[in-house]
């Protein structure tokens, strides 16, 4: 099982283009340009393919024609999600709506006064919740590591309109993310971050996903458990070209860990209960699913 590098896709001039057509000729022109886009991954990108489709075929067990098709369908929704994320990044005219499904869990947490983490997958744009969530009045941290799209989150910084989102770099050796963290929960924020990425040397715990063995990251975990904070497990899924659907567990309020004993046991807990809520969202919504890299132990490098 090989281990995520720590960078995604995309280049600054990709977006660049891309921000000049949603400026000059709209969402839907861009979203046909998309369609060229996606094709030249699904003829060329080999090891994202090999990747995808064990996931639609050794994992989900869809027939062979069924997994390619999907897996051109899933590189196109994966660029479209890109896209929409940098219309509303930079401030580009759109009709996106979304529907709430568990909003009122998102109030309870602003209601505790204490923060709170909603920990994500890389399924659908949950970025793109933040910046369509204006109603909680709160500010969104999201947590990353520095050098994942470092010149990218530059470019973006100087095209962005909406203030409601930060980012928290993690950088290697480094612990100055946990004071942010400690400032960002002082101040009643949300933190946001991934639960199904890990890096090099990160600390990680194994379990059955989907029927097969995989690494997780345990840091959004250790985080709820240590700064005693809630956590609810949060989606936005992309359900049509202009409608996402945002979907929010009931927050499960952790109390401070202060042994050792205590932080494993919540994190057990807290990634039980994570695992299980992506679940019933990649069966629900299985071209949403953006991991193209060997994601499980039994996948082949």
């Amino acid at each position: 099982m090989s281990k995520w590098e720590g960078k995604s896709k995309g280049t600054v001039l990709g977006h660049k283009i891309f921000v000049f057509i949603l400026n000059h000729l709209g969402l839907k022109l861009a979203y046909i340009v998309l369609r060229f886009v996606a094709l030249y991954y699904f003829l060329f990108a080999r090891k994202s393919n090999r990747s995808i489709y064990f996931f639609f075929h050794d994992v989900l067990k869809y027939k062979r024609t069924t997994s390619w098709l999907k897996i051109y369908k899933n590189y196109y929704i994966f660029g479209q999600t890109i896209l929409d994320k940098v219309a509303l990044l930079a401030g580009v005219k759109t009709k996106f709506t979304i529907n709430h499904d568990g909003g009122k869990n998102l109030d309870k947490i602003a209601a505790m006064g204490k923060g709170g983490i909603l920990v994500s997958a890389h399924i659908g744009n949950w970025e793109i919740a933040g910046q369509l969530l204006n109603r909680l009045e709160t500010t969104f941290n999201i947590l990353m590591y520095e050098n994942e799209r470092e010149k990218l989150k530059s470019y973006l910084d100087g095209v962005e309109k909406k203030k409601n989102v930060k980012i928290i770099a993690i950088k290697d050796g480094e612990m100055g993310h946990l004071i942010e963290l400690h400032n960002a929960f002082s101040n009643n924020e949300l933190v946001v971050m991934h639960g199904d990425r890990f890096r090099e040397n990160a600390v990680t715990m194994e379990a059955t996903f989907l029927g097969k063995t995989a690494l997780f990251p345990a840091g959004p975990f250790i985080m709820a458990a240590k700064f005693g904070v809630p956590l609810s497990v949060v989606f936005a899924v992309k359900e049509s070209s202009t409608h996402y659907h945002f979907f929010a567990t009931d927050p499960i309020e952790v109390k401070r860990a202060r042994t050792e004993e205590q932080t494993n046991a919540a994190v057990k807990e807290l990634l039980q209960n994570y695992l299980t809520e992506v679940e019933k969202m990649v069966y629900r919504y299985p071209e949403q699913w953006f991991n193209y890299y060997a994601f499980w132990k039994e996948q082949p490098q």
